[in-house]
Parts: structure tokens; C-alpha cells; sequence
């Protein structure tokens, strides 16, 4: 009598919100163990280091997981260029790896000393260099199974990912004392353990490179350098504040402030999912040239979310006290005013967050670059000018108004480009099509 039949996009949404779920899950399960053991110091030490391993980790993998998940979805039914791409990608993510750990390695006295005035944090640095190439290699894999829609084994990946980290983090902290530094070991060793776990999925994608391989080398590195620049230039609006509260005031208060950042984080969970699957699915209809179903997926995607964000916000504004109070202790209450105000600007954001990739997906990577560039200037600015006044509340304010500002910007953007007169089809994949 009924079809219970669920629709690929359906099942692939499902897979991409569990990952997205039990990874924050596991994020929040790990925070509440530091928050509790280490006090708000040391789970502001451990964010600060986590903080940088994210910044660091976008220009370890170059943009390419990025990149493959457009042209894999561009050619998804062509599995020799597939190959190709992916043996590219591996081949540019090993590099780009290495090069950012060498340098993190080398810079991690200046940073600790200068910037966050805490020599603790030089060893912490160091020890995260070493995991670079191998998170590299992972969003290769993590971006070629998205391209392809393989959404339940991309989802295998982040959820072995995330579990590994909590589980090896909350051994070496609580069972063997090691605090911070257990911590951050607990990060470092699954991150290169299923770096290279990950590559079992690809295995029968391994091509051996060559020069006639080059226009692919080329292209999907160039497009990578604009995703790179702009997810980096993005995470500066959700992140400055923490690396600012860091160096203005101490890692105390950036313990506060990370327990107000890990409940926010909830509002956004289910858009990241929706993105994994629009993405590509724009990538894909944009191949074909059709532009009007882009324009209707646009428009039932954010009507379809905003009602279930605007409730989880709702939820947190009553029960926030209480929450923290359950899940750290009394001692992170100071995390609640900062957590009302960043819930203003994150509500409102995620709302663009299911389709954070579809400028990217119908070939505007400069334009997604420029766009996050100007918004993480009205963000540093905003966090420089506010945090020494207002402290916590103004680390807060200078997010939530930058993010808002974002939403618009993008929006207007994203209409704009989104329409039959604008969209030509397949000119950005000149490059591949001539090879």
C-alpha cells in the first residue's frame, strides 16, 4: 500500500548525517572527558592545538579532496578518468602533506612562544606535524567516495576516524594519566592510522601517473588552490575567535568559550550532511546543463532545513544552563552568555550551510574565494577590536555578526549565478575534455 522504497538521495543523506552524527558525538563525548579531567586550562590547551591542526590540515590536503568530489561527480560514468584523477590527487595530497608538516614542525616555537605566549604548547605542535600527509591522503579518499556517491563507505571512513580518536584519547588520558599531551597523542596516531586504512576503499583506483596525465595534474591543482585558500579563509570565521581569546586572554577562557563553540556546533550538523549530498548532486546537473533543477534543489533544501535548525537553537536557549551543567560541571557556567550569542549568527548560517558548495560546484571557486576572503577580514577585525573590550561576549559578537554578514553575501551570490543565463555549462572542464 505504501512505498517505503527510499530514494538514493535519500539513503545518501541518511549515511552523510549519521557520519556527521557520530563524529559529533564523539567530538562532544571527548570535550566533556578533557572538560572534566583536564579543567577549562587544559581543554583550552587541547582546543588551541586542535584549532591549528584544522587550519593546518585544510592546506595539507590542498583542496583536492575538494576538487575530485566535482570532477569525480563530472565524470562519474568515465571510470579511466576517474582513476586518473584520483592517482592525481593522491600523488598532489602527499606533497602538499608533507610540506605543511615540515613547516608546522618548524614553526611550532614561534607560534607557541610569540603568538600564544605558552612554550607548553611547542612539543604539542610537533607531535601534530607528523599526521598531516596522512589526513592529506584521507580526503582524497573521503572526496573521490563523495564524488561517486559512495556515501555509506564515506561515511565508514569519518566514523572510524572519529571513534579511533575518542576511544585512544580517552585510553591514554584517564587510564594512563597522560593529560594534554595524551590528548593530543590520542589525535595524531588513528589520524595516521586511517590515513591509510582509508586507501583499502580506493585500492582498484591506483593508476601510475604520467605526462599525459598533466592537464589533470594541473587542473584539479588549480582548483584545489582557490578551494584551499577559501575553506581556510572560512574556517577563520568560525575559528579566529578561539586562536584570538588565545592570545589576548589565556587558554582558560578559550576552555570556556571551546564548551559554548561544541553546542553550537549542533545547529549546523544536519546542513553538513545535506551539503555532502548537494554538492555533488549540483556537480552533476550542471554537467548536464540542468539549470532549473539546481534552482528547485537551492530552494527545497533550505526551506526543508531552516525549520529543524531554528528548533535546535530554540532547544538550546532553554535547557543551555542546565546542559552545561550536566555534561561539564559547574565550573564551564561561563560558557552559556557566549553560547546565546553565538547561536544568533550559527542559526542563520546554517541555513547556507547545506549548499556551502555549490558555488564551487558550478565552477565559481574564485568567486567562493573572494567572497570568504572579505568576510574573514569583517571577522579579524571584529575579534581584534572586540575581545580586549568585551572579552568572551565579544569574541562571540564579532562571529555570529561576520557569519551573518557571510550568509547574505553568498546567498545573493549563489542566486545570482544560479540562473540559466548566467550558468554555461562545462566550460570549466575545458581542460579535461581536451585531454
Amino acid at each position: 500500500m505504501f512505498n517505503l522504497k527510499l530514494s538514493k538521495n535519500t539513503k545518501d543523506i541518511q549515511w552523510s548525517f549519521i557520519s556527521l552524527a557520530i563524529a559529533s558525538f564523539a567530538n562532544l563525548l571527548l570535550r566533556i572527558i578533557l572538560g572534566k579531567k583536564l579543567g577549562p586550562s587544559g581543554l583550552g590547551l587541547y582546543t588551541i592545538v586542535f584549532t591549528i591542526y584544522m587550519f593546518g590540515m585544510q592546506f595539507a590536503g590542498f583542496g583536492i579532496g575538494s576538487s575530485l568530489i566535482r570532477y569525480i561527480a563530472t565524470y562519474h560514468d568515465n571510470l579511466p578518468k576517474t582513476k586518473e584523477l584520483f592517482s592525481c590527487g593522491i600523488l598532489v595530497s602527499i606533497i602538499s602533506g608533507s610540506v605543511m608538516g615540515v613547516l608546522l614542525y618548524l614553526l611550532s616555537g614561534i607560534i607557541s612562544n610569540q603568538f600564544f605566549h605558552n612554550p607548553q604548547l611547542t612539543n604539542l605542535l610537533r607531535l601534530t606535524a607528523f599526521c598531516f600527509p596522512f589526513i592529506a591522503v584521507q580526503k582524497v579518499v573521503v572526496g573521490t567516495l563523495n564524488g561517486l556517491k559512495e556515501m555509506k563507505l564515506y561515511a565508514i571512513v569519518n566514523i572510524v576516524q572519529n571513534a579511533a580518536v575518542m576511544i585512544v584519547s580517552y585510553f591514554l588520558v584517564i587510564l594512563l594519566k597522560m593529560d594534554v599531551m595524551g590528548a593530543v597523542i590520542g589525535l595524531v596516531i588513528p589520524t595516521i592510522l586511517v590515513g591509510l586504512f582509508s586507501l583499502i576503499f580506493t585500492k582498484n583506483f591506483f593508476v601510475q601517473p604520467n605526462k599525459l596525465m598533466s592537464p589533470i595534474f594541473k587542473e584539479i591543482s588549480w582548483f584545489g588552490f582557490y578551494v584551499v585558500l577559501a575553506n581556510s579563509i572560512g574556517m577563520i570565521n568560525t575559528q579566529v575567535d578561539s586562536l584570538l581569546i588565545g592570545h589576548f586572554m589565556n587558554e582558560t577562557q578559550v576552555g570556556y568559550y571551546a564548551v559554548a563553540a561544541i553546542f553550537v556546533q549542533g545547529v549546523t550538523l544536519l546542513p553538513q550532511a545535506i551539503q555532502a549530498v548537494t554538492t555533488p548532486s549540483i556537480a552533476i546537473y550542471y554537467g548536464k546543463g540542468e539549470f532549473i533543477k539546481i534552482r528547485q534543489l537551492i530552494k527545497k533544501t533550505v526551506f526543508k532545513t531552516y525549520g529543524i535548525i531554528v528548533f535546535i537553537s530554540f532547544i538550546l536557549i532553554i535547557f543551555g544552563k542546565f546542559l552545561i551543567t550536566l555534561l561539564f560541571t559547574d565550573e564551564f557556567l561561563p560558557a552559556y552568555l557566549p553560547l546565546l550569542v553565538l547561536l544568533i549568527g550559527h542559526t542563520i548560517y546554517a541555513a547556507y550551510v547545506s549548499l556551502g558548495g555549490c558555488l564551487s560546484s558550478i565552477g565559481k571557486v574564485s568567486i567562493v574565494f573572494k567572497l570568504s576572503a572579505i568576510c574573514a577580514g569583517l571577522n579579524i577585525l571584529l575579534n581584534i577590536g572586540l575581545i580586549p573590550r568585551f572579552g568572551l561576549l565579544g569574541a562571540a559578537s564579532a562571529t555570529s555578526i561576520s557569519l551573518i554578514f557571510t550568509t547574505l553575501i553568498n546567498l545573493y551570490y549563489l542566486m545570482r549565478y544560479t540562473t540559466e543565463k548566467q550558468i554555461k555549462p562545462n566550460n570549466s572542464f575545458k581542460l579535461l575534455k581536451h585531454y
